[in-house]
């Protein structure tokens, strides 16, 4: 029996020596542990940065509602978010300026009682799909004062609920861009609005009652990006040297979306506008009546690889170099995409994308005619009409894709305008646009979203073009048993073209 004993002992002492950690280790990991969690807790936003200026408008009546919703005027955030805050400060800090903030944590009950004002989801978190950023203490309404403390001119004042406040001026994108550089994304109709790309819990680990019924009802979320022209290959004109065919021998195929990858991996489906042909074809069109705006795009097959390490889903081909080798390039193009796995669509061909139960109708239009010899617009919208229509029957959203305007123009022509409002009329949830080459605002129409032009993206037509921007638009669209429920505001990423051939975030 005292065998036993002694046996057992010494086993608890061997187990306790291999089985303890490192002391160092140990401390690591705590520390760890404890960071993590001090990033999660709230803190006084003025405990983090001093200088702040407050005028916490819910605190008071001056605001949207006339009501006073707010018993403190504090400005309460997350620990993690305010540390991020107070490095733009220091940074705002260098040109003169402080911060000034409008809002932070809101009590879900407030966010209520907001919705109950203005049940518009472009420009307030509809409080029974789930908490806002607000209410998780991971977002601010803020802008820029000088060191008078006057407030820097912006697009319009704070909570304006019109297109004005999706506008933009250079302070408003001085204020966006260092935002985005410190880990915030932005709300596209909503200039001061901005959120701590680090999600966090709700702090009282809650679901609302209404957010657990739509998720026994089969709710489901898709998250689309769009993005402009993608051009692989280039001009056979065109000198080898530097040319996008030397850059895809050189670096790769993976060089080209490298900037942006990670950003357009995480979306369910992404949509460019494919333009040129990826064929091996040689007859070519005639084209003389452009004069030196004739060019000839295309491609070898095996680019498609290039939109796959993009994460690029589906492509738009009615535009004017899709037929720049005739149908034979035109056709190999759909082809070898269909080889890979990645829908195209345009002109009569028109594609669903599915996943999760959602069917997506993808439709594409081309109004300046294969070649730039012009169309019938009337028999194009009438087309157009009964192609969304035959949809309707079939998709739970539908996406028309735009070739349309005039080239280097930062507006949109009447004839934009006109189609795309059509296009909603008859249907559309959501319509793209792209040919300027620039980008073109959005503007919201009947509550969906006119993409006027997104300009180049991966363009294999100039390894330096005068214009260095571009963007992401992209939107989350909620469903129901397949059903359409609703579009979230859509988001910005801005990007660059100060590499070739190859956009980064800015």
């Amino acid at each position: 029996m005292i065998k036993r004993i002694l046996a057992f002992l010494m086993t608890i002492l061997l187990v306790g020596v291999f089985s303890a950690p490192v002391q160092g280790e140990e401390n690591s990991n705590l520390s760890e542990i404890n960071n993590t969690q001090q990033k999660k807790d709230f803190v006084d936003v003025q405990t983090i940065i001093p200088n702040v200026e407050l005028d916490i408008r819910y605190a008071t009546v001056n605001n949207f509602t006339h009501s006073k919703l707010y018993t403190s005027s504090r400005a309460l955030l997350r620990r993690g978010t305010a540390e991020k805050l107070k490095k733009i400060a220091d940074e705002v800090g260098k040109k003169g300026y402080h911060l000034k903030i409008w809002d932070a944590y809101r009590n879900p009950k407030v966010q209520f009682a907001l919705w109950e004002h203005k049940p518009d989801s472009r420009y307030i978190a509809n409080p029974h799909k789930g908490y806002s950023s607000h209410s998780r203490g991971s977002a601010v309404d803020l802008t820029l004062v000088n060191s008078q403390g006057k407030e820097l001119e912006m697009p319009s004042s704070f909570d304006c609920f019109t297109a004005q406040a999706s506008q933009t001026n250079d302070n408003g994108l001085y204020l966006r861009k260092v935002m985005l550089k410190y880990g915030f994304k932005a709300l596209a109709t909503e200039w001061w609005h901005f959120e701590d790309l680090d999600e966090y819990q709700p702090f009282d680990d809650q679901v609302p009652v209404s957010l657990k019924a739509n998720r026994k009802s089969g709710e489901v979320t898709i998250t689309l990006s769009a993005i402009g022209d993608v051009t692989l290959g280039q001009d056979e004109r065109f000198p080898y040297a530097e040319s996008f065919n030397q850059y895809y021998a050189s670096q790769g195929s993976g060089y080209f979306f490298s900037g942006v990858r990670g950003i357009l991996s995480e979306d369910d489906l992404t949509i460019a506008n494919l333009e040129g042909p990826l064929t091996e074809a040689l007859d070519r069109p005639n084209k003389s009546f452009q004069g030196d705006r004739a060019f000839f795009f295309k491609g070898n097959p095996h680019y498609t690889a290039i939109l796959k390490d993009g994460s690029v889903e589906a492509v738009n081909l009615a535009n004017n170099h899709s037929m720049d080798f005739l149908y034979k390039g035109y056709f190999d193009t759909i082809s070898t995409l269909d080889h890979v796995g990645i829908i195209s669509f345009g002109g009569n061909k028109v594609s669903i994308f599915e996943k999760r139960g959602v069917r997506i109708g993808l439709i594409g239009v081309n109004t300046l005619g294969p070649i730039e010899e012009g169309v019938n617009t009337r028999n194009l919208m009438t087309d157009l009409k009964n192609c969304i229509k035959s949809l309707k029957e079939k998709t739970s959203l539908i996406i028309v894709s735009f070739h349309w305007g005039k080239e280097n123009k930062y507006y949109p022509i009447e004839e934009q305008r006109k189609l795309g409002q059509f296009a909603v009329d008859q249907g559309a949830d959501l319509v793209l646009g792209h040919h300027p080459h620039v980008l073109q605002a959005y503007e919201l129409y009947k509550g969906k979203c006119i993409v006027y032009s997104l300009g180049n993206f991966v363009f294999g037509g100039n390894p330096n073009p005068w214009y260095k921007y571009t963007e992401i638009f992209r939107q989350e669209f909620r469903f129901a048993n397949g059903k359409f429920v609703e579009a979230v505001p859509p988001q910005i990423i801005p990007c660059n073209l100060l590499t070739k051939y190859r956009p980064e975030p800015s």
